[in-house]
């Protein structure tokens, strides 16, 4: 039982530790990333100074193995990329348009869990969300909120060195 105990400890830890920002934005690649999350509402650029980690959005939460998996993942593949490629050739503005492949839902849920209850009394608020709540083939909630989570990423990633393509502005 001690066994059992001590060493889900240490894989708590690790998960805790390898999920946020400072853990996440220290490869090269993922220093734009960071100061651009930092910057944000969600990178605790708010009144409350509250911040999401990085696992909170870009880790699925509807179950532990999945977590898990997608966690160990990302793990291995972006420090791999970080070393067999050159940084620059990440094509972060390309990413970007696929955000709904980086973005889960799950976790936008996990911290706004009570969205549909609490803007039911406010149409305001409930309107744009009835049909993501009503229909199961609803758009993500990056589709609308394209810019959650990194405030002017392509200022970011200009100041840190990767060059914008053309007709991009942001």
């Amino acid at each position: 039982g001690i066994a059992m105990v001590a060493s889900w400890a240490i894989v708590d830890t690790t998960i805790h530790y390898t999920s946020d920002d400072e853990f996440c934005s220290s490869c090269h690649s993922h220093q734009p990333i960071g100061s651009s999350y930092r910057a944000s509402l969600h990178g605790g650029n708010n009144p409350t100074g509250w911040r999401a980690s990085c696992s909170d959005c870009h880790i699925p939460h509807d179950n532990a193995i999945h977590y898990i998996w997608v966690k160990a993942i990302h793990g291995v593949v972006d420090p791999t990329m970080e070393i067999l490629k050159d940084p620059y050739d990440i094509d972060w503005h390309g990413h970007r348009e696929k955000r709904n492949r980086y973005v889960y839902d799950s976790g936008c849920l996990s911290c706004h869990k009570y969205l549909k209850s609490r803007s039911e009394g406010n149409s305001k608020a409930f309107l744009p969300h009835r049909k993501y709540f009503q229909q199961s083939d609803s758009p993500p909630c990056v589709e609308c909120h394209q810019h959650v989570g990194h405030d002017k990423l392509g200022h970011h990633l200009e100041h840190f060195g990767w060059k914008k393509p053309d007709g991009v502005t942001q």
